[in-house]
């Protein structure tokens, strides 16, 4: 009989919070980089204590999910930021061909999110894809790519696919990425052209997205990675 009883433990405050932020960064509602609010606005939202707050963010910060910055904030840090990146990206400023082979994994991980966004994606989702999607246009009404709002659009995907380990590893992907893609992506998406054609794609993955028709959605993400992969290729020779 005694086996069937466990002791109850009253739960601290301080673990609370700590759960509550961990639980909002490996769901990727607080992404790689991202600024936390101040300590004052964390402690109002969360209706706690200094202390309480401070014992929390400090355990955050020795389990690997923020960094606290004296006189800049506390910063969410990459789920794989104790990964050792640095011989990879050696590797990849002497041979430029690596850069297209991490960008066919990115497609392959990305194919995959967008065939299981359409089969579990909420409206929720759906609206923070549309809301992505109208970012792009300017007040002008015409298209103004970024980087930030492309990766932004992305990683919504992968968020209505609803799947911890594919949205932080696209997350890394992007983190990696950035200073070796960043400024190609940019430099051809400048063209009215090609950023029109770009907006189109993400209009189309949205659709097909939305109407839960997950073969054709992840076509769709193929269709779009392979032509800017084409695009990449040629500014790599």
């Amino acid at each position: 009989m005694e086996n069937l009883f466990k002791e109850v433990h009253i739960e601290k405050v301080t673990d609370k919070i700590v759960d509550q932020l961990e639980q909002l960064i490996t769901d990727g509602k607080l992404a790689s980089g991202d600024r936390l609010p101040s300590e004052r606005q964390l402690i109002d939202m969360l209706g706690v204590g200094r202390s309480s707050l401070r014992e929390a963010l400090n355990k955050l910060e020795t389990m690997g999910y923020v960094e606290i910055k004296k006189r800049k904030g506390i910063f969410v840090k990459s789920i794989n930021s104790t990964f050792q990146l640095d011989p990879l990206k050696r590797m990849m400023q002497g041979d430029k061909q690596k850069i297209v082979q991490l960008y066919e994994v990115r497609s392959d991980i990305e194919q995959a999110s967008a065939y299981a966004a359409a089969l579990e994606r909420d409206e929720k989702d759906l609206t923070e894809i549309q809301k992505c999607i109208e970012d792009f246009q300017s007040n002008a009404g015409q298209i103004d790519f970024k980087w930030e709002l492309d990766q932004a659009f992305h990683l919504a995907i992968a968020r209505a696919s609803h799947n911890f380990f594919r949205i932080h590893v696209i997350m890394s992907i992007f983190d990696f990425s950035k200073e070796f893609i960043q400024p190609i992506i940019e430099g051809f998406a400048e063209t009215e052209e090609n950023a029109a054609i770009i907006a189109q794609q993400h209009r189309s993955l949205f659709k097909a997205i939305e109407e839960k028709d997950a073969d054709r959605a992840r076509e769709k993400m193929k269709e779009h990675l392979d032509w800017t992969n084409r695009l990449l290729v040629e500014d790599l020779r």
